[in-house]
């Protein structure tokens, strides 16, 4: 067994800390290793590798000299006749061709489509509206169903996620679409960093694969119809002895070529004035696009930072036709784990063995090597080696060699004490048997002893003798209100569920295991007990409010009748405007929480402000706000009474929602929640208990009167408002928060009605809070296989940790479900 433990111990921690980064996949670290990536496309020597692909660009001196784009259909049509002139074994036109009714009533829309007739292999692109999730209903859409793929026999259904969703084709106009002989799609796919490294070459609607426009036209030019591409999802695309490698979304990484060198570009005036030798176009694949300035789509990619949609799909084309694929080497996780723990393990057992010029050595050549061998075989191999980690792991390495030395020293290598002298019965150092040791002088050896007696004197202890007490530290007000906020347990729920007529095939939801307030409950329903379940954060319940507080006689002007709900902030009365004997809801909100005179009165103010701009709110799903006041300690808010249940209380009694109840109760509280963002109004504490539903299903939007304006700068308080199950985790870092905090809520909303429970658990408010900010919850199918898959699409997007990944807008996510909801016929509304 070694003696110095310690040095080997902290490579493996290095190690361990690499392993770790590598499988966490770091954002920072991800575009480092692009760029690394991006960086070996520019040690390409010149080469010109594609003759058979050939770009017609209609460029600044195309638009120049024949007019600004878009040009005429009967223009087109010139353009394309020259090309195909020139004899070219199949063209892609790489533009829109939409229909425009000058062009149909000018004639020249059918002009463009007679001299397409004449073409022997043309290829028309489109494009698409994108769906959240695939469409399981198999349809065949005139001229598209032709050009769909075939998927292998022995894999059954592919995974939807193997290819692009389309929720809605962009075709050309039929007139022309009629005589083409194939049609792909145009889309391009960005990394985080805005470059684009991968093509998607398939895409679902309504059950069939299409191709894009890239692969059809590398398949027709090499002599395949779409009829002959098959496709092995997450694996491969295949026609004839071409295999195209694609990633698990079947898309391909693109082998880029250097910009500008690998294929022959052509002006199209240039074409259509006669100064091109047409031959050059014989058996070529010619593809026609717009690359002028202002009026083309231009891309970043890693060998130009202003490619064209034409040149891309050109090096798509060439990676196809001669097999020219890069193979990245990170794509086996496991292989990588295994190098980077290896190389570790080789390290930690080496360098401790020797000085540190040689461990320096010996890292400097690792880390050379590794540069060489990532250039090597990128260039004369194609294969992209994922060498960040290990790069990381060397320089880390390099950083850690002189530490070594210190370790030894502080496990006793160097201790003139151990090495001096040994202790004696006493506990004190005898130097008397103490070996002569080469180097060190005897006043230093005296020194130490001398310093070691001292401070045993000083502070040991004969076993006698007891240490000094240690008291435990007293828990904080938090840790307090967690441990005595356990509620007694849950009664049954009431009977007589049926009265309800909530109707439809989702599961029975399963019981809850948490506490949470009801509020604006009728007078005559009585509530249901609170369970035992994870703290929530948020103010204690009003003090007092068993007491006299509950037998108030009147808030302000408003006469109150009697209680029914206790929120989270203070209790819910029914009271009276005697005034035009309207019934109201007063909630009351207690302040004397807040120690600080001054806080109080800040906060005073705030609710105040907030719950004005709250009241000019005017919405059919939400609650309208009549009045705010105070009276003593307590801050009310008198808003529209209404007769229904919360929905909580639904959730606790388990009642089963039909899918169309569930998503039309989402998409009225997107529509209330749309509407209150468009004023400058977050809630922040949207949860089921906020949620009130009539008897007809119309859903009402409560407790805006709490919301954080945008404008409002007090928000030191405002997170002891929420519920911490359904607050947005950059609300619980205290980072800004917006619009999109709600949606986060909205997110867990709908799991809770979709599985009966709450997607984040803690034991306390601790673990809680680290669930919500770390933790994904299983998708809602896991939980209930027989959900529609569109719901686990929805909820993975709105609970997403970071705000930029979710919906953006409220409306967003109503627009994803709108097409969820037409499906269904009408519904039958009963009462409650």
């Amino acid at each position: 067994m070694p003696k110095n433990l310690s040095s080997y111990a902290l490579y493996i921690l290095i190690t361990v800390l690499v392993l770790c980064l590598y499988l966490g996949d770091f954002t920072g670290l991800r575009k480092i290793q692009w760029k690394m990536d991006d960086l070996m496309y520019s040690f390409r020597g010149e080469e010109t590798v594609s003759p058979e692909v050939v770009l017609v660009n209609i460029d600044d001196p195309s638009c120049d000299k024949l007019g600004n784009w878009p040009w005429s259909y009967d223009l087109l049509a010139d353009l394309v006749a020259a090309c195909n002139s020139g004899g070219p074994k199949t063209m892609l036109l790489n533009f829109d061709l939409a229909s425009r009714v000058s062009e149909d009533t000018s004639g020249n829309t059918r002009v463009l489509a007679n001299q397409i007739s004449w073409v022997n292999d043309i290829i028309l692109t489109y494009d698409f509206a994108l769906a959240e999730y695939s469409h399981q209903r198999m349809s065949k859409p005139d001229y598209l169903y032709k050009n769909s793929l075939q998927t292998r026999s022995d894999l059954g259904v592919l995974d939807e996620n193997a290819a692009l969703n389309i929720r809605r084709p962009i075709l050309p106009t039929g007139v022309i679409l009629q005589y083409a002989d194939g049609l792909g799609f145009s889309y391009m796919e960005y990394e985080q960093d805005r470059k684009v490294r991968w093509a998607p070459l398939l895409a679902n609607y309504n059950g069939y694969y299409y191709p894009s426009a890239s692969l059809l036209a590398a398949a027709s030019y090499l002599g395949y119809k779409p009829g002959d591409v098959t496709i092995t999802g997450g694996k491969s695309v295949q026609f004839g002895k071409y295999v195209i490698p694609t990633d698990e979304h079947g898309q391909v990484f693109i082998n880029f070529n250097n910009a500008g060198t690998t294929f022959t570009e052509y002006s199209a005036a240039e074409l259509l004035k006669g100064q091109v030798d047409l031959a050059n176009l014989k058996d070529k694949l010619v593809i026609i696009g717009v690359t002028a300035t202002g009026v083309s789509d231009i891309f970043n990619t890693p060998v130009r930072s202003n490619m064209s949609r034409s040149e891309i799909y050109a090096n798509i084309i060439e990676n196809i036709m001669h097999n020219n694929y890069i193979t990245r080497f990170d794509v086996s996780t496991g292989l990588n784990l295994l190098i980077l723990f290896g190389f570790g393990v080789f390290c930690a057992v080496i360098l401790p063995r020797v000085t540190l010029l040689y461990r320096m050595v010996i890292l400097f050549v690792c880390l050379f090597i590794l540069a060489n061998l990532s250039f090597i075989m990128f260039n004369s191999y194609n294969i992209l080696m994922n060498s960040l980690y290990l790069g990381l792991e060397i320089v880390m390495f390099i950083l850690a060699a002189p530490l070594l030395d210190k370790a030894k020293f502080a496990e006793g290598g160097f201790s003139l004490a151990s090495l001096a002298g040994r202790r004696t019965g006493q506990g004190h150092l005898d130097f008397s048997s103490a070996p002569k040791l080469k180097g060190v002088p005897a006043r230093k050896i005296r020194e130490e002893k001398d310093r070691t007696e001292f401070e045993e004197t000083e502070h040991i202890s004969s076993d006698d003798e007891p240490g000094p007490a240690v008291a435990a530290p007293a828990p904080t007000e938090t840790e307090t209100a967690a441990l005595d906020s356990t509620p007694p347990p849950k009664s049954s729920p009431p009977a007589g569920e049926d009265e309800w007529g909530w109707a439809g095939s989702a599961a029975p939801l399963a019981e809850q295991s948490d506490d949470r307030p009801a509020e604006h409950l009728p007078s005559d329903e009585k509530l249901p007990e609170k369970s035992s379940g994870p703290v929530e954060l948020s103010a204690s319940p009003l003090s007092g409010t068993g007491g006299d507080r509950e037998r108030l006689s009147h808030l302000g002007r408003y006469q109150v009748v009697e209680v029914i709900g206790k929120g989270a902030m203070g209790t819910v009365f029914k009271g009276t405007d005697p005034a035009i004997n309207r019934p109201v809801a007063l909630k009351t909100i207690r302040l004397d929480f807040v120690s600080d005179q001054s806080e109080m009165e800040e906060l005073r103010d705030r609710l105040t402000r907030e719950a004005r701009a709250a009241g000019m709110l005017s919405h059919p799903n939400i609650v309208t706000i009549y009045d705010i006041g105070s009276q003593d300690d307590l801050h009310y808010i008198a808003m529209e009474y209404l007769e229904g249940r919360t929905l909580e209380d639904l959730i606790k009694r388990k009642v089963q929602f039909s899918y169309k109840i569930i998503a039309s109760v989402i998409s009225q509280i997107c529509s209330a929640l749309q509407y209150a963002h468009e004023q400058g109004i977050i809630h922040r504490d949207i949860k089921p208990a906020n949620i009130m539903v009539l008897s007809d299903y119309t859903i009402k939007v409560m407790d805006f009167g709490i919301a954080r304006v945008d404008s409002s700068s007090l928000t030191r308080t405002g997170i002891a408002m929420g519920t911490p199950n359904y607050i947005a985790p950059e609300l619980l870092q205290g980072r800004p928060v917006d619009r999109r905090c709600d949606i986060f809520s909205v997110g867990v909303v709908i799991y809770e009605l979709l599985t009966g429970r709450r997607p984040f658990k803690g034991e306390n408010l601790t673990s809680l809070i680290y669930s919500i900010i770390n933790d994904n919850p299983p998708s809602p199918s896991k939980i209930n296989d027989n959900l529609p898959l569109i719901f686990d699409h929805i909820v993975d997007k709105a609970l997403k940790k970071n705000p930029t990944d979710r919906y953006q807008k409220a409306s967003d996510l109503k627009a994803v479900l709108a097409d969820f909801i037409s499906s269904f016929g009408g519904a039958k509304k009963i009462g409650i």
